[in-house]
């Protein structure tokens, strides 16, 4: 029997689902390389911004905090993933969600979320998803949301 192929609209809402389960490192693996690069450029300045004196003692960098999400540290799960959770709508994405890829090409593809709320209002976002390596990925920073 044939693999069912992964699509870009199942990725999306994995990483919600993912996110949902802190299991963020999962996360971290589905987010495209440009929004990990600003993720841990905006950890790495916090870092320095909340503990000045002992990140410049242990001289740390973008390697450490890549480390960080990769092994799902608590500090990351306090100071980054629990703002990113409240800022992004997570909860919202996931509850209320509906995901649907509306258009492809090569690859970059567009993931349109349709959320529908008990009340039976409606909002829609679209999210932005890129082919890297092994797979779609969340062109989170690149889709312009909130963080």
């Amino acid at each position: 029997m044939a693999k069912k192929a992964i699509t870009p609209d199942m990725i999306a809402d994995q990483f919600f689902k993912y996110l949902m389960h802190n299991q963020c490192h999962v996360c971290w693996r589905l987010l495209s390389e440009p929004s990990r690069k600003q993720f841990m450029a905006w950890t790495l300045n916090d870092i320095y911004q909340r503990h000045p004196k002992a990140a410049e003692a242990a001289k740390i960098g973008d390697a450490e905090v890549k480390l960080l999400f990769e092994n799902n540290d608590a500090s990351i799960m306090k100071t980054f993933w629990k703002r990113f959770f409240y800022s992004s709508g997570a909860n919202e994405f996931f509850r209320y969600g509906y995901y649907e890829t509306i258009a492809h090409q090569g690859k970059r593809a567009t993931v349109r979320v349709k959320l529908v709320y008990p009340d039976g209002s409606q909002n829609e976002v679209d999210l932005q998803m890129v082919q890297e390596l092994n797979g779609w990925k969340l062109a989170y920073v690149e889709s312009g949301l909130p963080f």
